[in-house]
């Protein structure tokens, strides 16, 4: 009698212990599952197990109902999104030729033939109409570079030769806005870039300062662990250090940039062209300084000399 309650003791312990390996090898290929599952959610994967069980098999119900409702709003968020930006690229392309044409047939006025109070008003009309159409161009590049169908050449950039001819460009407006400029760069930097990305980063970054800076800009350049780094300084007293880390973001704009019409598009420009030419941005306020720093593919072939 003893040997046989023995046997049934054991045999009860061995079922106990297949099943509760076979538990676990469940739930070890059920998390492989959802990590994939995690990585690639526009694949329509469920989660299976290797042993029958009838507890693993109602958890596993549970979870892949869950996962298929999760699926359903991604790609309905997805979709609208997707429609959004199309909708944001058709209508600023609709936008763009009308503007384009106001534009022209108000630069072919005749100006000299109006009276002052006429100019100045003419000239407020157009500056409202120029801004208008680089906010409709940023729109339109934004929704080009979050979709990735904004078309980059990369090819090697002097970035100090290109620096300074950009920085001439603005030369009457730093010396009408008093605003000090300083290039701290030496040698030779070649980096891999677009030019047309670049010519829009520097741009942005040079009317950012005209707006903001209170006295001086600072444009370093120099090579550190095989990229080339481009950093803007200026004196930024009245931004807070928090601010700094939101400056990237889609529309935000600084308690001072409220009242100069800015859209908060520019530096999240810049940073999806970075990103999409193989570089990073950072943003950081210290001492009461505001620095702004791109690093970008260095050129191994140049000369370190």
């Amino acid at each position: 009698m003893i040997n046989i309650i023995l046997v049934i003791a054991i045999l009860t312990a061995i079922i106990y212990i297949v099943r509760f390996y076979r538990l676990k090898a469940n739930l070890r290929r059920a998390m492989k599952q959802l990590d994939n599952i995690g990585q690639n959610p526009e694949e329509n994967r469920i989660l299976l197990i290797s042993f029958p069980d009838k507890d693993a098999e109602s958890f596993l119900e549970a979870m892949n109902a869950y996962i298929l409702l999760t699926r359903k709003k991604q790609i309905f968020y997805i979709t609208r999104e997707k429609e959004l930006r199309a909708q944001i690229e058709n209508i600023s392309h609709d936008l763009r030729t009308p503007l384009t044409a106001i534009i022209g047939y108000m630069e072919l006025l005749d100006m000299e033939k109006m009276s002052a109070e006429d100019r100045e008003m003419i000239g407020n009309i157009m500056k409202k109409a120029k801004s208008l159409q680089g906010l409709i161009g940023n729109f339109y590049d934004l929704s080009r570079l979050e979709v990735g169908d904004y078309r980059l050449s990369m090819e090697k950039l002097d970035i100090i030769r290109f620096a300074q001819e950009t920085c001439l460009l603005f030369y009457q407006e730093f010396e009408k806005s008093r605003l000090q400029v300083e290039f701290a760069m030496e040698g030779k930097l070649v980096a891999l870039a677009d030019i047309g990305a670049m010519e829009r980063i520097f741009n942005n970054m040079l009317q950012n300062s005209l707006r903001y800076a209170k006295s001086y800009l600072k444009i370093c350049a120099y090579r550190e662990e095989g990229t080339v780094v481009l950093c803007f300084e200026n004196d930024a007293a009245e931004m807070k250090e928090e601010e700094a880390a939101h400056l990237f973001e889609r529309f935000y704009v600084t308690e001072k940039a409220r009242t100069s019409q800015s859209t908060g598009l520019g530096l999240t420009i810049n940073k999806l062209l970075t990103e999409a030419m193989g570089g990073s941005v950072t943003a950081k306020i210290q001492d009461k300084t505001l620095q702004i720093i791109y690093r970008f593919q260095s050129d191994e072939g140049e000369n370190n000399s």
